[in-house]
């Protein structure tokens, strides 16, 4: 909405005559977005100059946009401030779908950046106020804006300046609809938070950053930092009158706090909400005040009046020297600091872009850059811990796990708070293997569990892992007790269940996945383990071909190769799995389907050699930890199809010890039973197994068991 000079309308909105007396007499178009055009109205009804925005003719088919643009009114309508562009119809034009608002007579910021490129300090700290004060309603109202930038803020002709356009806000409410598609990004990518980028929800703080980065443009007309460097020196040589120069160093001081808080990687670093930023602006109108015990300036001066000139002489240059030095100081110290951060969001920005082993390593190196010039740097220090518990979780190389428990214990960790500090204690316990330090850990933590759905979280896979699945289903419950939205939990639940053979309840939790994460492919991949474990080998197939649409995944190849191995499509399973192994090389799992694959091809050499690398791969987890009740199962049968039978029966009897009810354990026994031509002790072990949770399903489907069950 502005007052430039008038264009015609486009297309066939203002050429269509209506066989009936529209509310609203089209005037002149003002702009365009994405979702609609907007022009300046008469509103017939009520007298007055509005605008209108009006949903593109080519997205009116589409019925979410059309819920889009009743979602901008319903949202906007909340909020109730004289610095927000207030929003109060919706209805139609020519046939086309509009909202009407009031009409703001002036410019954008955008506009009066493009004529004088910047701002001064004084001009914009006034400016900060009012779009603080805005966000202060907005942010209250429950609503987070997500697309805060100059050409949504609009400058009344009286030096106002208001938010406008909520065609991309969201409801902070968890029962309000959204309308994100899977892998959308909402905002404008220059005044877009980290998190925003990375397509993670955003909230408050998310606003609080495009704050940040509107400020910094209008004081410097650019985005980077380094610019408010040379501003204070431009404004000392600018402004003669010493009240005036004094006046905008004071704004520009407390911008430049707010700025770098507000432009913080970490959103947990940065305000907590638009309040602190306005006590922070506010701060720049107090005059400096005299420090209690200290003599005024004319005091000092009349001390100084016969001064000793040689000793007068060595003070100065003492104090000279002492300024120069303790400059100095303050200088380095800054300027580390300022790396430390530089590198640190560039680190963000890398495992952002690229979550790969590849990514992570830079990343990693990034991070310890970062630390050399600040060590108790905290998010430098978290991010570290946290890169290398991902970098062991998809390479299973034992150093990163090793280096994570290191990183743990230095100095600057010695910082994090001691929840913090027990929860990364506890993932990097559960990644070695040892899960009974995990649950002894975090049950002597009533206070964490009581508050962190996380550690419910951690603590029902560390159950689950030990096989005591129905104590993990109820810390997963409490988990999503805490934190409802949390996909994970609701995905671990699922899984639980579908391992109890519950399958019914587990697709009702991978189905509430996709929905809370319909950008991610866990929810459609687990949805179709699902599926396949109740026997709809095409369903589960349809299911782990969406999950590929998003990116390649070690885990969907492997379901997607065990599909077709239960639809005895053999010669099509090898390049599914040979794929899973190409992306994750360490996986016995994956490695033993195809020697499975192999040996019904009658390959048995080759058969025996991919065995064989199995096996080496759990030896060599061995050697690090003790191998879980899973593990030993397989273990267990990659001896009995390599001729071991006793070592196959001793690793089935330590996979028992304490897991009675794994069904795992007698299904190992059946394949065991089995290879020994013992078909009815097979079948015994396989009732057994089903009766454990198993699923009936696969064990029909499966060729090894064709003339067993």
């Amino acid at each position: 909405m502005s007052s430039s000079s008038p264009s015609s309308p486009s297309g066939s909105l203002g050429s269509r005559k209506s066989r009936r007396k529209e509310r609203y007499q089209v005037q002149d178009q003002i702009g365009s977005g994405g979702m609609g055009t907007v022009y300046r109205a008469l509103d017939r009804e009520l007298n007055r100059v509005v605008a209108i925005k009006v949903l593109r003719p080519e997205l009116a088919p589409d019925l979410r946009n059309l819920l889009r643009l009743k979602r901008e009114l319903v949202l906007a309508s909340r909020v109730s401030d004289e610095h927000v562009v207030r929003v109060y119809d919706i209805g139609e034009v020519n046939g086309q779908a509009l909202i009407a608002m009031d009409w703001v007579d002036g410019e954008s910021l955008a506009q009066l950046l493009g004529r004088v490129h910047c701002l001064p300090p004084s001009q914009v700290c006034a400016f900060a106020v009012e779009i603080s004060l805005a966000l202060r309603a907005i942010h209250a109202a429950n609503v987070v804006h997500r697309d805060l930038k100059p050409g949504n803020l609009l400058i009344r002709s009286d030096g106002a300046i208001l938010v406008s356009d909520f065609g991309l806000a969201r409801s902070a409410l968890p029962q309000d609809p959204g309308f994100t598609q899977p892998g959308e990004r909402n905002g404008t990518p220059r005044y877009m938070a980290p998190e925003q980028l990375a397509g993670l929800p955003a909230d408050a703080r998310s606003d609080l950053y495009s704050l940040g980065i509107v400020l910094l443009e209008a004081l410097t007309g650019t985005t980077a930092l380094e610019s408010l460097t040379p501003l204070r020196l431009r404004l000392l040589i600018a402004h003669t009158e010493r009240d005036k120069r004094s006046g905008e160093l004071r704004k520009l001081a407390a911008l430049e706090t707010v700025i770098r808080r507000c432009l913080h990687p970490d959103r947990t670093e940065r305000y907590a909400g638009a309040d602190a930023v306005l006590q922070d602006l506010w701060g720049a109108d107090a005059e400096p005040a005299v420090a209690p015990g200290h003599a005024p300036a004319r005091r000092i001066r009349s001390l100084l009046r016969k001064p000793k000139w040689r000793n007068l002489t060595v003070a100065a240059l003492l104090l000279t020297l002492s300024l120069l030095t303790l400059g100095g100081f303050y200088y380095t110290r800054r300027n580390a600091q300022a790396e430390a951060v530089r590198l640190y969001s560039q680190a963000l920005a890398i495992t952002t872009r690229d979550g790969s082993e590849a990514g992570l390593r830079r990343a990693l190196q990034t991070l310890e850059q970062a630390l050399s010039y600040n060590s108790r740097y905290l998010a430098a220090v978290r991010a570290r811990v946290e890169t290398l518990i991902r970098l062991f979780e998809g390479t299973d190389d034992p150093q990163w796990l090793a280096q994570a428990r290191d990183a743990l214990h230095s100095v600057g960790a010695s910082r994090l708070n001691p929840q913090e500090r027990t929860l990364f204690a506890a993932r990097i316990d559960f990644l070695a293997g040892s899960f009974p330090n995990v649950i002894q850990t975090l049950q002597s933590a009533p206070s964490l569990l009581a508050s962190s759905g996380d550690a419910n979280l951690l603590l029902g896979r560390a159950w689950a892992s030990s096989g005591q699945l129905t104590t993990a289903v109820a810390y997963y419950r409490a988990a999503i007790r805490l934190s409802p939205e949390s996909w994970r939990s609701h995905n671990d639940l699922g899984s639980a269940l579908l391992a109890l053979g519950q399958p019914a309840q587990a697709r009702q939790e991978f189905l509430r996945v996709t929905r809370l994460r319909p950008d991610s492919p866990i929810g459609f991949a687990n949805l179709g383990s699902a599926l396949l474990e109740t026997g709809d080998l095409t369903a589960a197939r349809r299911n782990f071909e969406i999950a590929l649409q998003f990116a390649p995944s070690p885990a969907v190849y492997f379901s997607l190769g065990v599909a077709a191995y239960y639809a005895r499509e053999f010669a099509t399973s090898i390049p599914f799995f040979e794929s899973a192994i190409q992306l994750r090389p360490r996986a016995d799992l994956y490695v033993g389907a195809l020697a499975d694959v192999l040996r019904h091809l009658h390959r048995d050499d080759r058969a025996r050699d991919t065995y064989a690398r199995a096996l080496s791969m759990l030896q060599q987890i061995a050697q690090v930890r003790p191998l879980s009740p899973d593990e030993l199962c397989r273990q267990a049968i990659y001896l009995a199809r390599l001729g071991d039978r006793i070592g196959a029966t001793s690793a089935i009897d330590a996979a028992a010890v304490n897991h009675q009810t794994l069904p795992d354990v007698p299904y190992a026994r059946a394949v065991l039973a089995a290879l020994q031509s013992h078909p009815a002790e097979a079948n015994r072990y396989l009732k057994k197994a089903v009766q454990l949770g198993y699923p009936s399903a696969l064990v029909e489907l499966d060729p090894d068991f064709d003339d067993v069950y």
